[in-house]
């Protein structure tokens, strides 16, 4: 039995589209199954960033931040005494503008 020239060519065509569609079906499945896993990463990633920011906000507790700081540093509310008076300050100001003057001088001469 001989088969019609279009006949024979439906059959090719039909068997290419049949292994297109396999192709297509596992490429589908390969692409479902990173989407999967990049759905899962992302859920860990949430989760691990939600437990960061809840260790974060116990740690900057202002409580006990004071805590520690009263306990490991020797620091204190701030008052008059520890500031310093007007003259000390006035006078580190005008040593600093000499010092920018100078710098800005000295970049100057050199090309």
């Amino acid at each position: 039995m001989i088969m019609k020239r279009s006949t024979l060519m439906l059959l090719m065509m039909a068997a290419v589209v049949s292994v297109a569609l396999f192709v297509v079906k596992y490429r589908v499945q390969d692409l479902d199954q990173e989407m999967r896993e990049i759905t899962r990463a992302t859920a860990n990633a949430q989760e691990s960033i939600h437990v960061l920011k809840s260790e974060w906000s116990h740690l900057n507790q202002p409580d006990r931040l004071r805590l520690l700081a009263q306990r490991y540093l020797e620091v204190g509310p701030l008052d008059a005494d520890r500031v310093g008076n007007v003259e000390n300050v006035l006078s580190g100001l005008a040593d600093k503008e000499i010092a920018v003057k100078d710098a800005d001088a000295d970049a100057e001469v050199k090309p």
